[in-house]
């Protein structure tokens, strides 16, 4: 967490932001002084200061795995790093789907993708929804040096994951236009129509001033983070988000990050804390930890 407190040195008040963390069972401190006032700018002092404590307690660590990472998959085939992608694929789409209900396994996400005469005794929607998320996918990681973060690759992606539900086609692409609630979460996202268009534009904005002074994972992360915090969508917001920030780690050259079914209910309990109680850095610790994770066991082909 990131707070905001008040000094006292020499008879005067401060402010100061300070981050407080465990490391090796030492209880250790990040601060910095904002001065007497709170100046008009304290947004963004305050994700200036996240940058100091992601660039403090794992960015090091990150760059060591990635370069590791690249020596492994550069002396790799064009094939074989090409299969290594698919792979991560249909492990990405069975975890995305499943964060959101879906009753596939790993194996049936497998079989619906490249085996599609093999019959699935499950849900049609959840065949048909890892098929059109694999598609994305594969677009995504396809024209990389082709696009970029925009409202238009957003809507695109969204077409694509709901253009063949014909209960779902009324809104595939489309930013919603009324209020929406989240299951079982207490955080109310923005009012839809011209305040969640404005709140793109604004975040896409951001992006493209961010894009080459950011870490890519600190940028994919916030991005994921803040993307999901509108909700645009009537539905199919966890999914985009999470394209969104593999589509940046992989645009940068870092490992994409495949967030597993497993710890979904830290996941989400890190959105909802950070949401509710306006603090990025609660769900900046959450992704660093387990991205790091991520890395460290992240299987490569050879």
């Amino acid at each position: 967490m990131v707070n905001l407190k008040k000094k006292t040195i020499s008879g005067n008040e401060y402010y100061y932001l300070v981050h407080n963390y465990r490391y090796e069972g030492k209880v250790l401190s990040i601060e910095k002084e904002i001065g007497r006032n709170l100046p008009e700018n304290f947004e963004e002092i305050k994700e200036s200061f996240i940058t100091t404590i992601a660039t403090k307690r794992w960015i090091k660590k990150i760059d060591e795995l990635k370069k590791r990472y690249d020596k492994k998959v550069d002396f790799l085939p064009n094939f074989v790093q090409a299969e290594h992608l698919k792979d991560f694929g249909i492990r990405f789409t069975h975890n995305t789907n499943k964060i959101e209900g879906s009753t596939l396994t790993l194996r049936e996400v497998y079989l619906a993708i490249n085996e599609p005469g093999i019959p699935i005794n499950r849900p049609t929607d959840d065949i048909v929804e890892a098929k059109l998320h694999m598609q994305c996918y594969e677009e995504m990681i396809s024209n990389i040096e082709k696009t970029k973060v925009s409202m238009e690759l957003i809507l695109r992606w969204h077409r694509i994951l709901f253009n063949m539900h014909p209960n779902r086609l009324n809104f595939a692409g489309i930013v919603r236009r009324g209020q929406i609630f989240i299951s079982g979460s207490n955080y109310i996202p923005p009012s839809g129509g011209i305040e969640c268009e404005m709140l793109l534009e604004k975040l896409f904005n951001w992006y493209a001033e961010n894009e080459n002074t950011l870490h890519p994972v600190l940028l994919a992360c916030l991005m994921h983070f803040r993307f999901v915090s509108i909700h645009p969508f009537d539905d199919g917001n966890g999914r985009i988000s999470r394209l969104l920030m593999n589509y940046i780690l992989f645009k940068k050259k870092f490992p994409m990050f495949d967030i597993p079914v497993t710890i979904r209910k830290s996941y989400y309990n890190a959105l909802e804390r950070a949401n509710l109680k306006e603090d990025e850095m609660i769900f900046v610790g959450w992704f660093f930890k387990n991205y790091l994770k991520s890395i460290k066991d992240l299987r490569i082909p050879g």
